[in-house]
């Protein structure tokens, strides 16, 4: 072979050399590899944080009642219905609560310092689900995370006399630690359950004021 083949062949050889390093080049540029990098490509999605568990309380009967104050001859007499029992559920809605309350009242345990009213309304009573009524309700919209005193509306059904009819209530509560007290007021009017009162005792509307306390459920 003379010189001239030799130097053809030698040039050959030297552009697949070069050839061969610039594929190798080519595929670690295109392959990185462990480069030692931990941060992610992509970004993964935002998991929504999990609810809050609901609370629930437990209604106290021996410190809550439903005062209520009627007419009678033209003359406001005040009275009370015991509270059997009942419950409240504040139940978390993104970073609010929505208020659920369900109580039993005894209607059969009413006081008043007028005993003939009280055999009268008894009386007139004395029918259906007697001597207990129900009220489940919930609050009208969400209701902010605080102990200090909020106000809002509750709105649900009250069954007395074996008659459901809705019935609204304003009401005013706080919750302190693992205890809540609530102040519900509204207007009654019996004749809509079917409750008939003799004439002389006045109006079947009657103004109520409950006084609420309920503690935390231990779970």
């Amino acid at each position: 072979m003379n010189w001239r083949s030799r130097r053809a062949a030698l040039a050959i050889l030297i552009l697949i050399l070069a050839a061969i390093v610039a594929i190798w080049w080519a595929v670690r540029l295109l392959d990185p590899g462990d480069r030692g990098d931990t941060t992610p490509d992509v970004t993964p999605a935002t998991l929504a944080p999990q609810s809050a568990p609901a609370r629930e309380f437990e209604v106290d009967p021996a410190a809550s009642r439903v005062g209520f104050i009627a007419q009678v001859a033209g003359v406001g007499l005040e009275g009370t219905f015991p509270v059997r029992g009942g419950t409240i559920i504040l139940e978390p809605v993104r970073d609010m609560l929505q208020v659920h309350v369900s109580f039993e009242i005894d209607v059969d345990g009413l006081s008043t310092s007028n005993a003939l009213f009280d055999r009268a309304l008894r009386a007139a009573l004395a029918s259906g689900d007697y001597p207990l009524a129900f009220y489940v309700a919930g609050s009208d919209g969400l209701v902010p995370v605080t102990e200090e005193r909020v106000s809002f509306g509750l709105t649900g059904d009250l069954e007395l006399h074996n008659v459901v009819q809705p019935h609204p209530m304003d009401v005013s509560a706080q919750v302190t630690g693992s205890t809540l007290e609530a102040i519900a007021s509204s207007t009654l009017d019996l004749a809509r359950h079917g409750v008939e009162l003799p004439a002389l005792l006045g109006s079947p509307a009657i103004d109520l004021r409950a006084v609420i306390v309920a503690h935390e459920a231990t779970r």
